[in-house]
């Protein structure tokens, strides 16, 4: 699924490889005589600079990454689907019982452990996406900011920084174990096995029970 060639045909897919770059700079183009000031006036946040080309784009990055992800759940529900079933005699262990057991909890963790890989190489295909949609409204202001330029008689290169629209990720993409719970951030079994996963106590070297 995470492979450089799944990556590229997604991009390609969704319009934001690099053959999307001269479609891009004919819009830009065409939307630079539209802008009511020239680009250079405004600061890259400015909701002016927000043109249609820039929400469409917006909306395919989006689009693209949540598929991805809703994809990754689909594709792992059995390993998900252990995950859950796994979360609750560790917390019978450990948050009922109060008793170690390694054992257990390692074999818990592996599943955790390869969602978490999973979920890692599904993070950087998404950020592929986000980097495609983002070259491709660099192709776009390259354009509005030189078109502006010949216009003023004043040549000028887009500064690297300035880049209206910019793409990134949501938050949710640093937390991929709230993907696994119906209610992220609320308790649950799911949320107490992972607390004590990650808080080391099958390395604490009691006995396993």
């Amino acid at each position: 699924m995470d492979t450089r060639h799944s990556v590229t045909r997604c991009l390609r897919e969704c319009g934001l490889d690099l053959r999307s770059a001269v479609r891009s700079r004919r819009r830009g183009r065409l939307d630079a005589a539209r802008l009511r000031m020239t680009a250079s006036a405004y600061d890259p946040d400015s909701s002016e600079l927000i043109t249609p080309y820039v929400q469409e784009v917006r909306l395919i990055a989006e689009r693209a990454t949540i598929e991805l992800r809703g994809r990754l759940i689909e594709d792992r529900h059995t390993l998900v689907a252990a995950i859950h079933s796994g979360a609750v005699p560790v917390v019978v262990q450990y948050d009922e019982r109060r008793s170690d057991s390694p054992a257990l909890l390692d074999r818990w963790g592996r599943s955790v452990a390869e969602w978490r890989t999973a979920a890692a190489l599904c993070r950087t295909r998404a950020e592929s996406i986000a980097g495609g949609a983002n070259l491709r409204l660099a192709h776009y202001w390259d354009a509005v900011w030189q078109r502006q330029s010949a216009v003023d008689e004043d040549p000028r290169t887009r500064p690297q920084d300035w880049l209206p629209g910019r793409i990134t990720l949501d938050a949710d993409w640093n937390e991929p174990d709230s993907w696994l719970t119906a209610a992220p951030g609320a308790p649950s079994v799911l949320t107490t096995a992972l607390r004590v996963l990650d808080g080391g106590h099958a390395r604490a070297g009691r006995p396993a029970a």
